[in-house]
């Protein structure tokens, strides 16, 4: 089957030139960092300036009342309740302070999928270390032929010792939208905690945290919304809200969900209060248009590398496991020119000025591409022009 054309972006312009890239750079690693669009940032820049300019007063006296309107802002776009959604610096906070915040038995057991963000995997690690809690983390291989493969491998992990089940909504390294729907609903009926891991879901795909129906949800803004550096969030069911505490124990333990999460000492709020002005930036395209654009980019990323470079895609060829990202196996004969994957992404950066992850996945080496509006097909075609000239 012929590979498809890329898609044709809908909006005039280089759009590019929104954001603060360097274009000498071929750019394809926004999932881990994503750019923060010029406006954004200056919107960022009037924060802090007024923050600098009456400090005791925006931050020792007004802060709860200027982290409302981000907070309501926020809860609306992701689909939550403004009362029990806290910001966070990164998902992985978000993910440790629910690990914090509940009791543990020794012999607990939290089931992942070793797709699992690797900052996951440690930290359950420190918490076995703890308190004797056991990880139980279920093979999922590559390729994956649908979603049912996934949701069948972890419902088979469940046993009579399991308390958590820690899923991703998209995965990191291996950029698969799993059936986090089924998965939830499975792991309720039988008692055990869920608690989801969104790093990757906000403007990448259409949001309901509360329709998700887990327990605890913790995601990213600083990614595809392109919210400032810092920006994150943490959701948790009514039920819960009364236990679950930030990491940093400070004035307001005890009153209440909201107020612990938004005073934690002093630190850098701009982030939060920025977040508003990043989901309009992206209102003026449409978000549902932005997400299907950023989708039809990394389908046609898929098949075009799998194709340019003579290997098998790595999820269904339609998409239907994709967000904004796709990934692709690296040929054999370049994986066996390069000592490591540091090796090669290394290579790639400093001869070629190619900035991407390469992923070493069971000894099998994969390049993962992220599509924003600044990703254009030239950019792909270039790496895959490199990558051959390697082999």
């Amino acid at each position: 089957m012929a590979t498809p054309s890329a898609p044709t972006c809908p909006w005039a312009g280089d759009l590019a030139d929104l954001f603060p890239l360097d274009r000498s750079y071929t750019f394809l690693n926004h999932g881990s960092f994503g750019s923060v669009p010029h406006e954004v940032l200056a919107a960022q820049h009037a924060i802090r300036m007024e923050i600098e300019a009456r400090p005791i007063e925006m931050l020792g006296r007004r802060i709860g009342e200027l982290l409302t309107a981000p907070r309501e802002r926020v809860a609306r776009f992701v689909g939550t309740d403004p009362d029990r959604l806290g910001f966070v610096v990164n998902a992985t906070e978000g993910i440790n302070a629910i690990l914090r915040s509940l009791r543990w038995s020794r012999g607990d057991e939290v089931v992942v999928i070793d797709h699992v963000y690797n900052a996951m995997r440690q930290s359950l690690r420190r918490l076995g270390d703890e308190s004797g809690v056991v990880t139980r983390e279920v093979r999922v291989p590559l390729p994956v032929r649908g979603p049912a493969e996934v949701r069948d491998a972890v419902l088979a992990a469940f046993g009579p010792r399991t308390r958590m089940v820690l899923i991703d909504h998209i995965t990191s390294p291996t950029a698969l939208v799993l059936p986090v729907e089924e998965i939830v609903r499975e792991a309720r009926a039988r008692g055990i905690f869920t608690l989801v891991d969104g790093a990757h879901a906000p403007g990448s795909i259409a949001l309901d945290v509360d329709g998700l129906g887990a327990d605890a949800y913790t995601a990213n803004l600083h990614k595809w919304v392109c919210a400032p550096k810092g920006c994150a969030f943490l959701a948790v069911s009514a039920a819960l809200a009364a236990s679950v505490h930030p990491l940093a124990t400070s004035h307001l333990y005890t009153q209440g969900y909201v107020k612990e999460f938004e005073w934690q000492g002093t630190r850098d709020f701009s982030p939060w209060l920025a977040a508003p002005a990043a989901i309009a930036f992206f209102e003026r395209f449409g978000w549902p248009e932005v997400r299907r654009h950023n989708h039809a980019m990394a389908t046609w990323v898929q098949a075009f590398l799998s194709d340019a470079w003579g290997v098998q895609p790595l999820t269904p060829i339609d998409g239907s496991m994709l967000a904004s990202m796709a990934i692709a196996q690296v040929p054999p004969a370049v994986q066996r020119r390069f000592d490591s994957v540091e090796a090669l992404q290394a290579h790639l950066y400093d001869a070629h000025r190619i900035e991407l992850p390469v992923i070493d996945w069971h000894g099998a080496w994969h390049m993962r591409v992220s599509c924003h509006l600044h990703t254009r097909p030239a950019l792909v075609e270039r790496l895959a022009e490199v990558v051959r000239s390697l082999v």
